[in-house]
């Protein structure tokens, strides 16, 4: 059986014995997201203790009043510090709980301490299976470095010695898209660079960036291209530049592999060939010939991918990260292509109806997947990235303890789906601007309304925290400046505004094939007052023209990706606030409260005033009752978790791709547990 360190901690949670357990835990590893889910599978709650105000409001409300009222529940407070000290905690919570305490050097002992407390914990499993078959002394910070770079990554410095084993490196990182500690990557670029083949490679950059490392593989790809061409191709016509030396080895079957599916995920971009060029085999999937036959084969050979690499019931949250950006550039591609994939008679329609199945597909085993682990996000760190909206907040005022100097904007696009995010990256990338766009992605909170999750990212906590103003965004303003009051900004460092952006895009009144710039939008003059007020540090703006645009969008997925291309293109709105944050000095991270999805109609159940909260895929009740008649009427309907919500909120939710509507009736529409609903996009961007 193979050991799992999981269960050096799990011996102390196999069923409930304690009403309160106290766990000093320094290094998170309570907080590592199989171990949560396991614990809580045991019936356990866990209660993170962050904020002192916060917990004790958790604390009484949600379990010292249950326990008085004989009810039984089995909680463990989670103490995060750097000393690890329990005296810190509250003396009533001392006096009646038992006390534990985990650390990395109970698992590792004869490990670096500092080499393994960077690791970020999806790695333990792998480094505590190695050290299990290791019977050496206790090793110093080199020789734990070398551990670990290679029983975790499966690197050994001293054994890349060609372009091809760097090459193939640098692949499977970026490709997997974990990061690896900048202390391993130290020693493996002294490695690196005492090797002379190397000496034109920008190391550094290659290693640190993916965004570096695919335009390094863009610019040698057509040289690559190049010398599959006959002598009298390339003597025709010059051509693009090209270089013959420093050629990168495409062909090695491994690193064919990994480039072939950057292409198809859009990661790559495809280059036109110059006249008299000819390719054949595997490298077709770079080579741009008629735009529209190469979407149909990118089309179809991702579409055949993801049906391969739908994540599985025991994925983690990173996995469906991952699979959520693919997912969203199949889903571009998709609804670019419509007119060749509607019709029932074209020869691609059969694209078209695997798409449709792989979607339920997909739905299907996300929600199965959001029942069982999403209640385990919410106490995730915020470090090296947020899994959820509410650490958002966090993750900034951590850059900023680093950059003291820094001012920061958080620009929240309401309503955004990762696909219509793909769809302003690629209008960006078209533009080539000078910024810097560091892409990933951050769960929602459910249900995805905007009262919700929205007001929970400016909050930096959970909804549980705010029961007075969930059907409300009134307290965004005083949420924001007491996250940072807390956090040592003086409230007028701190600006906030909302409803920026505004237009009245109308399906229909345009011209898609000529988009021009006049009508542009101009910058409100309160934002320019803010942005250039030398006294503020700290911005929260709201963008909400893409919501605006949802809520009225007749046209489905199609309309919507075209009526934010509009948006973009036209009147150019996003693109001027981010040139004038970064002109103004601030480092800036653009996110969403909230996808949508296009959904039909299963049938509105007949409550009158029994409802708190009405929606096309959420409604919410203060009545358990109240739920349960409303089951009654939509069986299929799937009543969520209170986790992190207030207490007296019960939640219903729509199931799959169906909506709250009159039978029939299609809208995009928001608050399920849809994959394009939950996770958004979360950029960084800054300027090169």
């Amino acid at each position: 059986m193979t050991p799992n360190w999981r269960d050096y901690i799990l011996q102390h949670f196999r069923e409930p014995t304690y009403r309160l357990t106290l766990v000093a835990d320094p290094d998170g590893l309570m907080l590592e997201e199989e171990l949560l889910a396991a614990i809580r599978q045991n019936g356990f709650d866990l209660l993170p203790f962050e904020d002192p105000i916060a917990f004790r409001y958790a604390y009484e409300s949600g379990y010292r009043q249950r326990w008085d009222e004989g009810q039984d529940t089995d909680l463990v407070v989670i103490l995060r510090s750097p000393e690890a000290s329990l005296h810190s905690l509250p003396y009533d919570l001392l006096q009646s709980g038992r006390a534990l305490s985990f650390c990395l050097p109970d698992l590792f002992p004869n490990l670096s301490y500092p080499v393994v407390s960077d690791l970020d914990p999806v790695y333990l499993q792998p480094l505590y299976e190695a050290y299990q078959r290791y019977a050496g002394p206790e090793m110093g910070d080199r020789a734990s470095a070398l551990f670990v770079l290679k029983h975790v990554f499966g690197v050994v410095p001293d054994t890349i010695r060609t372009p091809a084993d760097l090459l193939k490196l640098l692949l499977s990182r970026h490709a997997r898209g974990g990061r690896v500690p900048h202390r391993l990557d130290t020693l493996l670029l002294k490695s690196l660079r005492r090797n002379r083949m190397f000496g034109t490679w920008p190391l550094e950059a290659l290693l640190h960036s993916a965004a570096d490392f695919f335009a390094f593989l863009e610019g040698r790809w057509t040289s690559y291209l190049a010398t599959q061409q006959p002598a009298e191709a390339l003597a025709r016509e010059p051509g693009p530049a090209y270089a013959v030396s420093d050629l990168l080895p495409f062909d090695e079957p491994d690193v064919r592999a990994y480039v072939g599916t950057l292409f198809l995920e859009g990661k790559l971009r495809p280059v036109s060939l110059p006249e008299g060029w000819t390719v054949e085999g595997w490298a077709q999937v770079g080579v741009e010939f008629d735009e529209q036959s190469f979407e149909l084969r990118r089309f179809a050979a991702l579409l055949e991918h993801l049906e391969r690499e739908i994540p599985t019931a025991h994925a983690t949250h990173k996995d469906w990260m991952e699979f959520a950006g693919r997912w969203a550039e199949l889903t571009v591609m998709r609804h670019r292509l419509v007119p060749n994939l509607a019709d029932e008679k074209h020869p691609n329609a059969e694209m078209a109806e695997r798409y449709r199945a792989l979607h339920l597909g997909v739905e299907e085993r996300f929600a199965n997947w959001m029942i069982m682990r999403y209640h385990t996000l919410h106490s995730l760190p915020f470090l090296p990235a947020p899994a959820m909206v509410h650490r958002i907040p966090d993750h900034m005022a951590a850059y900023r303890s680093q950059h003291p100097e820094s001012r920061l904007a958080l620009v929240i696009v309401d309503g955004l789906a990762l696909d219509q995010w793909l769809v302003i990256r690629d209008v960006w990338a078209k533009e080539a601007h000078d910024w810097m766009v560091r892409e990933g992605t951050v769960f929602a909170w459910v249900p995805t309304l905007t009262p919700i999750s929205r007001q929970a990212t400016f909050a930096g906590t959970t909804p549980q925290f705010f029961p007075g103003s969930w059907q409300t965004t009134g307290q965004e303003p005083s949420h924001w400046q007491h996250f940072w009051r807390e956090r040592g900004l003086h409230p007028a460092a701190v600006g906030y505004l909302r409803n920026l952006g505004v237009k009245d895009l109308k399906p229909g009144e345009y011209d898609e094939n000529s988009l021009l710039p006049d009508g542009e939008a101009t910058l409100e003059a309160e934002l320019g007052d803010l942005l250039e007020n030398p006294q503020i540090q700290v911005v929260g703006l709201i963008v909400n023209t893409v919501d605006n645009i949802m809520h009225g969008m007749q046209l489905g997925t199609a309309g919507m990706h075209q009526q934010v291309r509009l948006w973009l293109t036209r009147y150019r709105y996003l693109t001027k606030l981010v040139s004038k944050l970064l002109g103004e000095s601030f480092a800036v991270y653009l996110t969403s409260d909230h996808g949508n999805v296009w959904a039909r109609g299963i049938g509105r159940p007949s409550e009158g005033v029994l409802v708190d909260r009405r929606g096309e895929r959420a409604r919410i009740y203060a009545d358990p009752v109240f739920l349960a008649l409303a089951r009654q009427q939509s069986p299929t309907a799937i009543e969520w978790t209170n986790v992190g919500l207030p207490a007296q909120l019960k939640v219903l939710l729509a199931p799959q791709l169906d909506a709250f509507l009159n039978v029939g009736d299609h809208a995009a529409c928001h608050g399920g547990i849809a994959l394009e609903e939950v996770i958004v996009p979360f950029v960084e961007i800054s300027r090169k």
